[in-house]
This record gives structure tokens, sequence and C-alpha cells, in this order.
């Protein structure tokens, strides 16, 4: 009796259908991401529920569930990821030049340019409300860490002045920074950009004191 082959499976429309269900999830988790962003930023954490962000973000309800616990989940992420991309300007503007004054004035440029173009989470970031505060805490003093294990490496290479303790540095510097930065985000027709860039860097370099002005 002859046997029928057994009809081979067809495993390359099987990956097609798992890539296209991965894409679709990756738009809909991003969806909700830039909703919550914006949200948040316009009525606070405490102001929206997740059915809002959903409805922003088009997708049903429960559908929220399928990427994030709940909006104080979703609120991490977004924190997390834009810190992520501010590390990674700083580190690429560390890495760029050995000459401390250009690197000040470097990552002030990358910082005041971050929060340009991230307004909407430096509102959520600095706002007074509980949940933002814990997070803008972990921002601030991760930043600050970094500020003083650079501040350290300059002090043993001699390059900066050892009188001045790195830690305390760190913390007045990156609390500065975070205060100015949150104000200028919340209108930036203050100041140019590049008055606030000059000022950051101006500070951190002679503190109060510039450098006076070359005669022309």
């Amino acid at each position: 009796m002859p046997v029928t082959p057994p009809t081979p499976m067809n495993t390359g429309s099987t990956a097609s259908r798992s890539t296209a269900g991965e894409r679709a999830r990756a738009a809909t988790r991003a969806r909700l991401l830039e909703s919550g962003k914006t949200l948040f930023a316009e009525q606070g954490l405490h102001g929206i529920t997740t059915h809002d962000i959903a409805a922003h973000a088009g997708v049903a309800a429960g559908t929220f569930y399928n990427h994030f616990n709940d909006k104080a989940a979703l609120f991490r992420e977004i924190t997390d990821q834009a810190l992520a991309g501010l590390t990674g300007r700083l580190d690429a503007v560390s890495d760029s030049t050995r000459d401390y004054r250009k690197a000040v004035r470097l990552q002030a440029t990358a910082l005041v340019g971050f929060a340009a173009e991230n307004r909407d989470l430096i509102r959520i970031l600095f706002s007074r409300e509980s949940d933002a505060t814990v997070v803008q805490t972990d921002v601030l003093q991760l930043m600050a860490n970094r500020a003083s294990i650079v501040r350290r490496q300059l002090v043993d290479e001699r390059r900066m002045p050892a009188e001045i303790d790195p830690d305390v540095f760190a913390q007045a510097l990156i609390g500065m920074w975070a205060r100015v930065v949150a104000w200028w985000a919340e209108d930036t027709s203050r100041a140019p950009r590049e008055v606030v860039i000059e000022t950051l860097t101006q500070i951190q370099l002679h503190g109060t004191h510039p450098e006076p002005l070359k005669p022309r």
C-alpha cells in the first residue's frame, strides 16, 4: 500500500507571520510610549489612566497590559530610554576630546540639545508629583555619579585641582544644570539656546566670575 509522504511545513510562511507579528507588537508598544509621554506631560502622572493612554494610542484598553503592568511601568520605561539616550550623548562627548574646557562646552551643548528635543519628558521628570520625584532622584544621582567619576579621573591625571571634593562638586554641578535645563525647557523663549549653553559652560569653568571679556 503506497504511503503518502507528509506535506512539508511552509517554514517560510510561518517565519514571515512571526516577523510581521513582532513588528506589529513593536509598533504598538512604540505608540503607547509616545502617547504616554504626551499625556503625562500635559496632565501629569495622576491626571490620566491606562485607558486614556490606550485610547490616545489607538489601541484597545486591554492591549495596554500586554506591554506594561501599569502606567508607572510605562513612565519608568520612558525615562529609562531617554536617560540611555542622554548618557550615550555625554559618553560620546567625553570620548571625543581630552581638552577639559572643550569637553565642558560639548557636554552643555548635548544636555541643552537633549532638553530641546525632549521637552515633554523634562516637564514630566521635573514635575512635583511623587512618582516623578522618585525617578528624578534616581536620574540625578546617576548623572552625579558619572560626573564624580570624571572629576576624580581629572584630579588623578593632575588636570584639575584636588582641593574640590569630586562628590560635592558633582552634586552641585548636576543640581544646577538640572534646574536650569528644567526652567528653560518649560519655555525656550526665555533665553536663546546658545546663551544657556554658554552660561552653563562659564559657570562650570569659572564659577560666577567668568573670564573677562577679551578686547576686540
